[in-house]
């Protein structure tokens, strides 16, 4: 079975061809990491927001304790970071996650127990965004993201 690694959502029902390229050469994007402690239950959520030139408009942090699991974590750093981009008044987004359940959940219109009540919020907020599209990327290619999630964990460890 394969995989999406990416997907694209047009809300509104307006994607052409035109459309689908014009909004991959002009989009904002956004990269969201979660960082879990297992043994605490402590969650730390990073995200970074950028305009279309690359430019960084918005970067954050947050942290919750009674955190389940790292995918609850990814799942947290994407409501947050797709509330941000409504506050930011984006119209469009591309969000790039390391996780490959997350994405595909997402993708597939797939409920994942686990994080069913979130995934609901973010496919609600999606909504807002048009388009907006969910891509996997390695985690190496996430590393910003992952730096300010391991920085929201840290301040509740300390």
């Amino acid at each position: 079975m394969d995989v999406p690694s990416s997907c694209t959502l047009f809300p509104n029902g307006l994607e052409t061809h035109e459309t689908r390229l014009a909004w991959q050469e002009n989009s904002p994007s956004c990269w969201i990491d979660g960082a879990w402690k297992e043994n605490s239950r402590l969650g730390g959520m990073g995200w970074i927001i950028k305009n279309e030139e690359g430019n960084v408009l918005l970067r954050g942090s947050s942290n919750r304790t009674h955190v389940r699991s790292a995918l609850l974590a990814e799942a947290l750093a994407l409501r947050e970071a797709l509330r941000n981009a409504k506050e930011l008044k984006l119209t469009s987004l591309h969000v790039f996650s390391d996780s490959q359940v997350l994405i595909s959940a997402l993708c597939e219109g797939r409920d994942v127990n686990e994080i069913a009540g979130i995934l609901t919020d973010v496919r609600n907020l999606a909504t807002l965004f048009c388009p907006v599209s969910f891509s996997f990327i390695p985690r190496l290619e996430n590393s910003q993201a992952d730096s300010l999630a391991r920085s929201g964990l840290t301040r509740l460890l300390l």
